[in-house]
């Protein structure tokens, strides 16, 4: 058999790869058509090429959809809009007109619903961002029984941490009262609603006859957290018509009305000022109640008064207006609506007089009557004006009434009476 010509395996070499790059070029090609081919199949694409100029940029344009956010298998919330825009980078969902948005608890349970004018949804962020007088309705919050409502500019939902924010301000309303708030986190896992800087006013129908009054409660803060219970508060400031409360720290739980306040705490009227380590609160309207314990300071407020005509000589009765009453005791409990309070352990009362005198009162109970502007103290008492008397009773009366610092012994008394030689009184026949 003869050889082969030696020029056939060189051009072989050459001329194979060249065929093989030609195919896969051809093989690329077919490909290319026929996914263009697909694409010019999709309905989508077909109503977009039908699209306005503006629209042209867009990968779908859907109207009235309604959509479902999910993680997993569980859904986050269900979104119907008038329309909804996707650009062709998939980057920006745009929406017009959320007409309704239902919000799911970890359990599949609506916790609240949403609207608002325009949403734009950041793909890759997971978040939305809701503007165009967004509202938000949260059905669970322990402000009430009835769903709050949070009215404001501009929102942000973000799916991955499942919470929502609000960071300008927002008014809050619900059935029994309304707010407004500089910021608001909403945790939907948690159900948690954290607040900053708000002012609440709560109303409530007073038991009255027709026509029905209402009171209102003022409520302001520096910071709050609401959970599904109670409210954490900082910076506690409750007015109660006359009456302020002001606190450091708070639990509020508003549908028991009802607030526990620890820390730098006060409690305040036009004629009384209370201080105490903890305070109780109960400001239902069949109560009005105030209880504070440990380390408690009273200070009962003189009458303001119109100074003396130029020249003129204050007298005793308009002294005495001046002069406050102190008091401290174990325990306060205030009926702030009666105005009345109950002083227990421990108490004792100093009274300024006229003329530079103080008056030291001891007691086991006592009662302050603000109307009736009386202090009766119960129990072991002792009442003590240096230099002049020292007595011990059971019970004392004492008036608190501008220039009328009387003391009843109704139960009798015994004592000392102190006086100096020069005090005795010389007979009028001049014989001791």
């Amino acid at each position: 058999m003869s050889a082969p010509d030696p020029m056939v395996f060189p051009r072989a070499r050459w001329t194979r790869p060249l065929l093989q790059f030609s195919l896969i070029i051809l093989v690329a090609f077919t490909l290319l058509w026929g996914i263009e081919l697909l694409r010019r199949q999709d309905p989508f694409l077909r109503i977009l090429a039908q699209a306005p100029a503006d629209l042209q940029h867009l990968e779908l344009y859907l109207e009235r959809p309604q959509l479902t956010l999910r993680d997993g298998m569980r859904p986050l919330a269900t979104l119907q809009f008038d329309a909804l825009e996707i650009e062709r980078s998939r980057i920006h969902w745009r929406a017009k007109n959320l007409r309704r948005a239902v919000l799911y608890d970890e359990r599949g349970a609506p916790i609240g619903t949403a609207r608002a004018d325009e949403v734009l949804y950041n793909y890759p962020a997971k978040r939305l961002h809701i503007s165009g007088n967004p509202t938000l309705t949260i059905r669970r919050h322990p402000l009430g029984n009835t769903p709050l409502t949070v009215l404001t500019a501009y929102l942000q939902w973000d799916l991955r941490k499942q919470q929502i924010d609000v960071e300008l301000p927002t008014q809050l309303r619900w059935q029994d009262g309304q707010g407004v708030i500089q910021s608001l986190r909403w945790d939907l896992a948690s159900g948690v609603i954290e607040l900053e800087r708000g002012a609440f006013r709560v109303s409530a129908s007073l038991l009255q006859d027709q026509p029905p009054a209402k009171r209102e409660v003022d409520i302001q803060w520096d910071s709050a957290v609401l959970r599904s219970d109670r409210s954490e508060v900082k910076g506690l400031r409750l007015k109660d018509g006359d009456t302020l409360a002001t606190a450091e720290h708070a639990d509020v739980y508003d549908r028991k009305r009802y607030a526990l306040a620890t820390g730098k705490l006060r409690l305040e009227d036009p004629r009384i000022d209370m201080e105490g380590v903890k305070l109780e609160i109960w400001y239902a309207e069949n109560q009005k109640r105030a209880l504070l314990q440990n380390g408690v300071r009273m200070r009962i407020k003189p009458r303001q008064t119109q100074p003396p005509t130029q020249g003129e000589p204050e007298s005793e009765v308009e002294q005495a207006k001046r002069y406050p009453v102190d008091a401290t005791c174990n325990q306060i409990e205030y009926f702030y609506r009666r105005k009345v309070a109950y002083l227990r352990g421990e108490i004792k009362a100093v009274q300024q007089l006229p003329e530079g005198r103080t008056r030291t009162l001891f007691a086991n109970e006592a009662e302050y009557d603000q109307k009736a502007e009386r202090l009766i103290l119960k129990g072991k008492v002792t009442l003590d004006e240096p230099n002049r008397i020292r007595l011990e009773t059971e019970l004392a009366i004492v008036s608190l009434r501008e220039g009328d610092e009387t003391v009843e012994l109704p139960k009798g008394a015994s004592g000392i009476f102190y006086y100096s030689e020069e005090e005795e009184a010389t007979p009028p026949n001049g014989n001791r």
